[in-house]
């Protein structure tokens, strides 16, 4: 996430398979629940190895980390995090940049290595740990210029990012074929036709076909995570998403088949109310309309997922801090509140961003001061992690 406008009022996390790709009902209710996975409310590693730009095919290096205006991340940041109680870290990692041969994109080994390391601290520090695909989504002029992939209906520019996807989790799952089940994998993070309006997060009037393609676009990588040489991949959790990690836009989706039993996730956002937690020109205050929505969303999972044995994540949520912390910390225990009633754990999206800092009032979503090892906003953590 960065810079946009999302309307996104959910969040979930499935598995099982699907026999009618037209219709969202991808569970046979086989579900498993919180313990088995082990996820805990998590915090994200935001706009630091996702951080990217565009309009090149050039190894950018190890710099990208800092271009965003974070700090390099240290094994001092991460044990903080676990030490305060954060069970889960999301690492969002874009690769596009990292490439230093373009016909079967080929990841700098050194970009690899960068990655690795933060897993491995991570997971020393006791966390669950995510990583993904995150900003290597491009619009369709970029794809001349730029390594990455697509979503539109050009079936020429769905080969090119069906290879592209291949190729990455290809990489990134020999990479890490040894770790256990403490390392979890996003094959994509928000996938969408970025040629449309509102940078793709609007509804599609072809969603449906955006879907299908979604779809295969996260078969080509699961394929490619299941056949990567052994080790743990074979039965590794997998979390997959629908279109703009959406769950109202779930038209023409479904899962992709699995060789592995009761490993696929489902990862959707919710940052919920968007009129509050992200609209810059919406009130400040979290009021009892603003409860309604929070409502809805967790009402909406337990009637399509959580009621059918399916375990729910929600990878990224957070409320712009447009200097209103006594409302903000109304929101986190409602919200939270809601989640742990229905045992879903949330995972927080942080970019170190606070009042008045930044140019979209909308974007703050600053919790953890990397510089100092503190917390800009102790009482909202421990809504978090309580």
């Amino acid at each position: 996430m960065k810079k946009r406008m999302l309307l996104i009022l959910g969040c979930i996390l499935i598995l099982c398979g699907c026999s009618n790709p037209d219709a969202f009902d991808p569970f046979s209710g086989e579900g498993y629940t919180q313990a088995d996975i082990g996820i805990g409310n998590g915090w994200n590693l935001g706009n630091t190895l996702d951080a990217c730009s565009y309009g090149n095919k050039i190894n950018l290096g190890l710099d990208t980390e800092a271009s965003w205006g974070m700090p390099y991340t240290t094994q001092a940041m991460i044990s903080a995090i676990a030490q305060k109680g954060f069970k889960t870290i999301r690492i969002p990692v874009s690769y596009h940049n990292h490439i230093t041969e373009g016909t079967n994109y080929t990841i700098d080994s050194a970009w690899m290595a960068r990655v690795k390391t933060i897993v491995d601290w991570s997971l020393t520090a006791g966390m669950k740990v995510i990583i993904n695909i995150h900003h290597d989504n491009l619009l369709s002029a970029e794809l001349k210029t730029t390594y990455g992939f697509t979503v539109n209906a050009d079936s020429g520019e769905q080969t090119t990012s069906k290879k592209y996807i291949e190729r990455i989790w290809t990489q990134v799952a020999d990479c890490f074929k040894s770790y256990d089940d403490h390392l979890i994998f996003e094959v994509l993070n928000e996938p969408r036709n970025r040629d449309a309006s509102n940078d793709g997060f609007s509804g599609a009037s072809n969603l449906s076909t955006l879907n299908k393609i979604i779809r295969e676009y996260e078969q080509v990588a699961l394929n490619a995570i299941r056949a990567s040489g052994g080790g743990k991949n074979a039965s590794r959790y997998v979390m997959v998403p629908p279109y703009a990690a959406n769950p109202d836009m779930t038209t023409g989706w479904s899962l992709p088949n699995d060789s592995a039993s009761k490993k696929l996730i489902v990862s959707v956002h919710a940052y919920t109310p968007y009129e509050f937690c992200m609209n810059t020109a919406s009130t400040k205050n979290f009021t009892d309309s603003y409860k309604g929505s929070v409502d809805w969303l967790f009402t909406n999972i337990k009637t399509n997922f959580t009621a059918k044995g399916i375990f729910v994540v929600i990878g990224e949520t957070s409320a712009s801090d447009k200097n209103n912390l006594a409302e903000r910390k109304k929101w986190f225990s409602y919200y939270y509140d809601k989640a742990d009633s229905a045992n879903i754990p949330v995972i927080v999206w942080d970019n170190m961003l606070v009042y008045p800092q930044g140019d979209d009032a909308g974007e703050r979503h600053g919790y953890f001061n990397r510089d100092t090892l503190s917390w800009f906003f102790p009482t909202l953590i421990d809504e978090m992690v309580k």
